[in-house]
């Protein structure tokens, strides 16, 4: 188990279940979650189980995170909750705590089933999310803006991310923070990692700007491996089907 007594209070209903049997190595380490690599035990379908570790409440960040809070099932109604989390009290920031890994949780799921690009989710607990771990024993899979692909192999990653990306609209889904940086390239495949900021655009009057931002990373790293595509027509298409309600 790892040396920090969170994360090993965290991970201990996992291994107590049987989904994982120890934890092999911290993976990364940033300000809202660590993620482990874990052996799989016997309820796991894989050897090998992602971790993802959330901070404990009060040494994580939620500044600058109302442009992904709103239009969030359970804080779109008036009541205590929602009065809590824009009053910025200890019990509202217990509710935004549950929101991130729950909604992290519920995305990964409707995704998954939807057939995008994701690592497959395997179980929720009260502040950790298992799925299915994409490397080896020694190493992750490196992400997009850790390698140096060809023309040819840029063009097919990010033709995937992009054709992921519209079908998580199709979805109701926008990443939000989509870049390089969590995009794991797995062989020949991108697969698209990190949840807890995205958004449900029928809800969210901000997403379509997180569209186009997401889509412009994603084009600003192609061009920089000699793939152009067009970033601005290809959100402005994007949306436009969604809106028009001819996805799918």
């Amino acid at each position: 188990m790892p040396t920090d007594c969170d994360a090993r209070e965290a991970l201990r209903p996992f291994e107590d279940e049987g989904w994982i049997t120890e934890v092999l190595y911290e993976v990364k380490s940033g300000k809202e979650a660590t993620v482990f690599c874990c052996r799989g035990g016997v309820l796991s379908p894989y050897p090998l189980v992602a971790a993802k570790v959330y901070r404990p409440l009060e040494r994580r960040g939620f500044r600058n995170d109302a442009a992904y809070l709103e239009g969030r099932v359970h804080l779109a109604r008036p009541g205590r909750a929602s009065r809590a989390v824009r009053k910025h009290t200890a019990f509202g920031r217990e509710v935004q705590y549950g929101t991130w890994i729950a909604e992290e949780w519920e995305t990964m799921q409707i995704l998954s089933e939807g057939g995008v690009t994701v690592p497959t989710p395997l179980r929720c607990g009260e502040r950790a999310i298992l799925m299915r771990f994409l490397g080896d024993e020694t190493a992750p899979a490196p992400l997009l803006h850790e390698i140096t692909p060809s023309p040819t192999r840029a063009a097919t990653l990010v033709d995937q991310v992009l054709r992921d990306v519209e079908l998580m609209l199709d979805h109701d889904c926008v990443h939000g923070d989509l870049s390089p940086y969590n995009v794991i390239a797995c062989e020949e495949q991108a697969v698209i990692i990190d949840f807890p900021q995205a958004v449900d655009p029928r809800l969210n009057r901000n997403a379509c700007g997180l569209l186009a931002r997401d889509i412009e990373r994603m084009c600003q790293w192609a061009s920089r491996h000699g793939a152009e595509r067009r970033a601005a027509e290809i959100s402005a298409r994007f949306w436009s089907r969604f809106v028009r309600g001819e996805l799918g």
